[in-house]
Formats: structure tokens, sequence, C-alpha cells
């Protein structure tokens, strides 16, 4: 079998899936994989893709290579994770695969991304993305296209809460953030009329914070807080069990707010993007904190991002997605 470099990205259909009742049952997985895109050596990109079973809720359009979430938005089956890329590499790997999807109309190249407020490179993404879309302009000018023949398909962003910011207003002032840092350019000159539009999926990163994850330093992570998160809210490792409700709630009320965000961002005629709220979900939630999420919520999450092993190994937690027509987005792929 030929080796796939680190940062290559792939996307599984899993189809068909028989998940019996018991848990210590067998259970069939017939995978096809469908797509590898993305070949650079040189750089660390996290491998991101797509594990979903066979839809109900929609059918994928083999077009694009896009699934229909519940909230209405298609995302696309391939992505590409930079959380963990060094910095000084996410303009030229952004560059080079959102070039590739709008010289081929957004038929090629990468146009899922995703990130975390953790990984602190959000502000580098935003200016990568607007880089990649001079670079277009250029192309379209030098072959004398027009901007208003602009058809390239939405850029979809996910990007992640981490758990220090959970609880209701600490959630809510680290989305904020983020769309802020979304939409930070490198100039304020030559704003395209034809606005790239980007969906932005907000996800909540983890439903606490966990001593006994070895990498997880609760109280150190707090102390360590800008004053104004730590006076806007409690302290989440204080209130394992409830906090990640508080954020479930702040996200369900900017999903229900995210017309007005949009209203928000064309008052400012120097954005070069248009940023849409697209989706709502969690990452990394084991199924108890998942049950007791479903029961309380007002929006279901749309999506559900975890580890690849999941699908393997954990098929209750699959039987509830499915059954909540949740979407499920597998990383650490090619790490197993």
């Amino acid at each position: 079998m030929t080796s796939l470099p680190n940062s290559s990205i792939i996307s599984l259909s899993m189809m068909p899936r028989v998940y019996p009742s018991s848990a210590s049952a067998s259970f069939t997985l017939v995978l096809f994989v469908f797509v590898a895109l993305v070949f650079n050596n040189d750089t660390n990109t996290t491998c991101q893709g797509v594990l979903h079973p066979l839809p109900r809720q929609g059918s994928i359009d083999h077009s694009n290579n896009e699934y229909p979430l519940t909230s209405g938005i298609s995302i696309p089956l391939v992505g590409m994770g930079i959380g963990n890329l060094a910095h000084d590499s996410i303009p030229s790997v952004v560059r080079n695969q959102l070039a590739q999807s709008s010289d081929n109309g957004g038929g090629r190249g990468i146009r899922l991304i995703d990130t975390a407020s953790a990984s602190n490179n959000e502000e580098i993404l935003s200016r990568a993305i607007e880089s990649a879309g001079l670079l277009r302009s250029l192309k379209r000018t030098l072959r004398g296209n027009s901007e208003d023949d602009d058809d390239d398909a939405p850029i979809h962003i996910v990007t992640k809460v981490w758990y220090t910011h959970l609880g209701y207003e600490r959630t809510k002032l680290s989305v904020m953030d983020s769309l802020q840092k979304l939409q930070q350019q490198q100039s304020t000159t030559g704003s395209s009329s034809s606005k790239r539009l980007i969906y932005v999926h907000l996800l909540l990163h983890w439903p606490r914070c966990d001593d006994t994850i070895t990498w997880m330093n609760c109280e150190e992570e707090e102390n360590n807080l800008p004053i104004h998160v730590k006076n806007i809210g409690p302290p989440p490792h204080l209130d394992k069990n409830n906090a990640y409700k508080g954020s479930w709630k702040a996200l369900e009320d900017l999903y229900f707010e995210r017309e007005q965000l949009v209203l928000q961002q064309q008052s400012n005629s120097n954005n070069r993007f248009q940023l849409h709220i697209g989706s709502i979900g969690v990452s990394n939630f084991n199924i108890d904190d998942m049950k007791q999420l479903i029961s309380m919520a007002r929006v279901i999450p749309h999506i559900y991002q975890g580890d690849s092993w999941l699908v393997l190994h954990d098929p209750l937690l699959m039987d509830l997605l499915f059954e909540h027509k949740i979407f499920f987005q597998a990383y650490s792929i090619f790490e197993r």
C-alpha cells in the first residue's frame, strides 16, 4: 500500500452500517475510500476527514462532495486540520488549497478548514484566505474575467470553544472573539463587491476540563486567563457537570441570532468576507454527555467531531448520533 504524507486529507464513506442493540455484539462496517487529496510532505497538518453513515436527512452531493446538515447547510466531506500546523506554514498551505478550489469551480482543493480557539491561529487563517482571494482576483483580471462572475463555492471553517471558556457568558465571549479574528484582513482597500462567503461551524471543543487527562491543567489554565474572562463568568472547572450546558445555550442563542450577526458585518464596508454561522455542534463528548445535551437542547447538535476510533469502538454513541441525524466528523484518520 502506498503511504500517504502527514498532511494528506482523506474522506471515508461508511455504508452500509449494521449496529445491533447490544454493545457486546458484533457489527459490520464496510468502508469505501473515495477521495484522497493534498500532498505536502513539508507540513505537519493534522489529518482531518469525515466518516458518515448512510444518510437519512439528505443525500451526498457527489459533484461537490458535500453532505447536507440538519441546519440546511451542505458541508464538504473533505477537510484540512490546521490546529497543529506551524503558524508560518498556514498561509502557503491555505492559499494552495483555496487556489485549487477556485481554479476548478470549487470541485478540487480543500474548502473545509478545521481549527480551534486554543490553536491561536484564527487571525492567521483569515489573512491567508484574504491573500488567496486577492490572488484569485488578480488571475481573473489577467484573464479578463469579471468579479461578478464569481462562482466560487463557500469556504467552511470549523472552530471550537476551549474548555476554559465554558459557561454561557464565557462561551459567547469566545465565539465573538473568534468571529472578530476571522474577519481580520491585512488591507482595507480594493475590497471586492462580491465578498467570499464563509460558513463558520461553532463547536464546544470538550465538555469539561478533566484533571485525569495528563495534558489538561484545569487550575493552572484558569489562573492564567485574562482578568476580563475571569470576571465575565465563573470558573467552569468548578462546575464540570453543568458548565457545558450553559455553553450550549449560548451557542443556541448565537445560532438563533445568526442573521443579525450578518447584518452587523454588512454595516462594515471594509469586511472582505461574509461570515455566516453554518451550524453548531460538539467535540469529544461521551455518550452520557450527549444524552444530557440532547435532552435539554432547543437545537440538536448539527455536528459531532470525534476521534475516528469511535466508529469501531463506540457503536452506542454512533447509534445515538445516527438516531438524531447528527453529522459525525472524524479526525486522526491516519494516526491509527
